[in-house]
């Protein structure tokens, strides 16, 4: 069955509808298996949730004191404290914003500090992005001796760390490095050049907490600030600072889905956002002592998968395949091979280790502010890094150890398996197209019609993973050409769309480019950190055309809002020009509540306004940024929105 949310003018999935509409027959396959042994995952406990708050999905409700919870009513306008609607919406916007932004910020610092203490001799890790730290020193002006790759790290790192906590004013260095010219004079403009990540977070909690700002408009500037600081100071430092560590990925072919695990094998899955320990515990998996281990247990051998954004880190720069994104990790767990599940930071839900129980699998953890009860805690601290290597060779025996435990009655592999061509860095876009000015060329003659970026989490509010493929089909049939990260891209993967071969779902033009270039019409350019890869790639192809970004046919799509980290996401791209098309409602915009409560469908309603998401949905926004956000749930139609607005772009620039 369908759940209707008239007041939303959409509806949610029931698991009927994801068994029907899913994309990847592995998800089917294990839905069942999972309901055939009475094992609970997060679409029973979804159900179990319906009706959900009409109140909350609108952002109507307020928590942020201890007199609330207050919702705004036709008979209640206002709090007990006397925040309108449009204050309640824009701070719980903005929070969700700089959570997002705080998860990232976490994320960044472990890896500068693990760069501090690599090039301090500290940790044994080691520093293989030897390009990029000569590229950060010089876009920064450091003064470095180049026959010393470590003190020029070591400086670099610094820079990075001070504009994460940075409480004094002054530009984000990252910032000022990266950005393109004419955007910054509009940010100058607007008032919403930040000082750091840290400093941002603290703003927006100050202005938002009982007695602060209730001036949306002001928060509406705090909270493109806060994007730029989550742009520029995490996401940007986060991407950069692990490539200084292990290096530019490159193109390789991969396996990905479920079918990659083996019944035969120990396999272990590495899950989260930070690859600092994994890349370790990596190390160790191939040491003859754990292969030993491997062959005592009676194993033939191990493999090694990759879940949410580690996977997708692991997978570009290794070939390591993927088998699912953050809804999928109960899915994983219940094919009952998983031996052991290897956790960092974020997006490891609590059902992951309900789940493990049933089947017996260890779950270890290694994020010190990432705990779960009952799991094994070996944790990782890059200001006290000196047992790294013994913390790792521990973590991979436990992994090891436990397929002793396994339950073979339990066992159930779906064979599902992918090809996909991976590892699409900036660099290796620009190289396999022969450079920005290839790329300029082939949008202007119209062979590609466009560049859109497909990315972000999932949500069950959706039927699971068929808005990403459903709306990718459609961009790469009009010759737009898609890259994707994070969550998103599990599911493309999945999907073959990041197979070469997919080139024969593209339009008549991006075929062509495809088959000349050996690409496939989809590159995955890496976990949601590297959502900077692609907004860089945006960056070197509108200056190679000589248009604005603004003015670009370019596109962020983020089909699945869930997790609030995809708001900055969002936002970022925003900030630079880059029209939002969002799916099922999320946090931005915000539908009016209906104030005919008698209305019993659809055709009742109309979606309305408010002064918050006219600013952001309407042309207000549009004025001061050049783009704004469009918000569509089914995807079939937000495909044709995506693709008429990249049309009209190309019409603005004379483009045929």
């Amino acid at each position: 069955m369908k759940y209707p949310y008239p007041q939303l003018n959409a509806e949610m999935p029931g698991k009927e509808e994801v068994l029907t509409l899913t994309p990847n027959p592995a998800t089917r396959d294990l839905l069942e298996h999972m309901a055939d042994l009475k094992i609970e995952n997060l679409w029973d406990r979804f159900e179990k949730q319906q009706p959900q708050c009409g109140y909350g999905l609108r952002n109507l409700c307020c928590r942020m004191c201890q007199w609330g919870p207050c919702r705004i009513t036709a008979k209640a306008r206002r709090g007990i404290c006397g925040r309108d609607e449009n204050a309640i919406v824009m701070a719980n916007i903005l929070r969700a914003l700089v959570a997002g932004l705080a998860a990232h910020w976490r994320h960044a610092h472990e890896v500068i500090l693990s760069i501090i203490a690599a090039a301090e001799g500290r940790a044994n890790l080691p520093i293989k992005g030897e390009t990029r730290v000569w590229e950060l020193v010089d876009k920064l002006g450091l003064n470095c001796s180049r026959d010393n790759l470590k003190e020029a790290a070591l400086k670099v790192a610094f820079v990075l760390l001070e504009d994460l906590g940075r409480l004094t004013w002054q530009p984000l260095r990252l910032l000022e490095a990266y950005a393109p010219e004419d955007r910054k004079e509009i940010w100058r403009r607007l008032g919403v050049l930040p000082r750091s990540g840290a400093y941002e977070v603290l703003e927006a909690l100050h202005m938002t907490t009982l007695g602060g700002c209730t001036d949306w408009k002001e928060m509406a500037v705090q909270e493109l600030r806060s994007a730029l600081a989550y742009c520029y100071a995490t996401l940007f430092t986060s991407s950069l600072a692990t490539e200084i560590l292990f290096g530019i990925p490159e193109p390789k072919l991969a396996r990905v889905n479920y079918g990659v695990l083996k019944a035969d094998h120990v396999n272990i899955l590495l899950h989260g956002h930070s690859p600092v320990m994994v890349e370790k515990v990596l190390e160790k998996l191939n040491t003859p002592e754990i292969k030993e281990l491997v062959h005592k247990v009676g194993a033939k051998g191990i493999v090694v998968g990759g879940m949410c954004c580690t996977g997708d880190e692991l997978l570009a720069r290794y070939g390591i395949p993927t088998v699912t994104n953050i809804m999928g990790q109960e899915l994983a767990l219940g094919t009952g091979a998983v031996d052991a599940v290897i956790v960092d930071m974020q997006c490891v839900i609590p059902g992951l280790k309900i789940v493990a129980d049933c089947f017996g699998t260890q779950i270890i953890t290694t994020c010190p502010s990432n705990r779960i009860p009952g799991a094994v805690h070996i944790p990782f601290d890059p200001e006290r890094p000196e047992t790294l290597d013994k913390d790792a060779l521990q973590v991979a025996r436990l992994a090891i150890e436990a397929y002793a435990r396994r339950d073979r009655n339990k066992i159930f592999i779906p064979s599902s398996t992918t090809q996909a061509l991976v590892g699409w860095s900036l660099e290796a876009i620009l190289e396999r197209f022969g450079g920005e000015d290839k790329i300029a060329r082939l949008l202007k003659e119209g062979t590609i019609k466009g560049l859109a970026t497909v990315v972000g989490c999932n949500t069950p509010k959706v039927p699971y993973e068929h808005s990403h493929v459903t709306i990718t089909r459609k961009l790469i049939e009009g010759d737009i050409l898609v890259t994707t990260t994070g969550c998103c891209s599990h599911a493309l993967l999945n999907a073959g769309l990041c197979d070469p071969e997919a080139a024969n779902l593209a339009g008549p033009g991006l075929k062509r480019v495809c088959r000349e270039l050996g690409i496939p019409p989809v590159l995955a350019v890496g976990g949601c950190v590297d959502n900077t890869r692609t907004l860089r790639l945006f960056f070197t192809v509108a200056q190679a055309t000589g248009a604005p970004l603004a003015q670009m046919p370019l596109a962020f799509v983020g089909p699945e809002p869930g997790n609030e980290k995809t708001v900055g996401q969002g936002v970022s791209f925003l900030t630079h020009g880059i029209s939002n098309f969002i799916g099922f409602p999320g946090p931005l915009p915000v539908p009016l509540p209906s104030l005919r409560e008698e209305a019993t469908s659809i055709d009742d309603l109309d979606r309305g306004s408010t002064e918050v998401t006219d600013f952001f949905a309407g042309e207000d926004l549009k004025e001061l940024l050049g783009a704004k956000i469009f918000t569509e749930p089914y995807p079939e139609l937000a495909a044709q929105a995506i693709k008429m607005h990249i049309k009209r772009q190309r019409w603005s620039l004379g483009w045929k």
